[in-house]
């Protein structure tokens, strides 16, 4: 992400914590331009090292975890739960409006792609839930495997 797109993303992040009455202080926004700048998911522990290695003021891991809680309230991360990592949500410069957040987990780079399917097979799968009387708050789906790099690169490791 470019200085241009990160500026645009903490403005945007910034009406976003004003909207519910909550404030982007220096730690959040220095903990969210911290997982822009990431080029995959980040742990809070490694969040808190990268923290501790730019900034003048130290944190801990437990004031990490709750700005982490806040920013993921605000819709401007996700928590990858099967990994425990977070990254930015893929619309976070205008919003995160997907009902559901699919990822993709590749097992051998572990970078983590994030789609948004708002097609007829999502409202379906929702339908069929609150037909249950289920009332889901956040819906995000995880599928682990192979990216398209790595299956590449592996096919061209075979043929050598």
């Amino acid at each position: 992400m470019n200085k241009q797109q990160i500026q645009k993303t903490i403005q945007f992040a910034n009406t976003q914590c004003e909207n519910v009455d909550k404030k982007l202080t220096k730690k959040r926004q220095q903990v969210l331009e911290i997982l822009l700048n990431a080029n995959k998911p980040l742990s809070a522990y490694e969040v808190k090292n990268q923290f501790n290695k730019i900034m003048d003021s130290s944190i801990v891991a437990m004031s990490v975890y709750r700005i982490l809680n806040v920013l993921e309230s605000v819709n401007l991360v996700h928590r990858l739960k099967s990994e425990n990592k977070y990254m930015p949500c893929s619309h976070a410069d205008g919003g995160c409006h997907h009902q559901l957040s699919i990822f993709l987990i590749c097992n051998s780079c572990h970078t983590v792609s994030e789609i948004n399917e708002t097609d007829e097979l999502v409202r379906s799968l929702f339908k069929k839930v609150q037909a249950t009387g289920f009332s889901p708050t956040t819906s995000q789906l995880e599928i682990s495997g192979t990216c398209d790099e790595c299956q590449h690169s592996t096919s061209k490791l075979i043929e050598k």
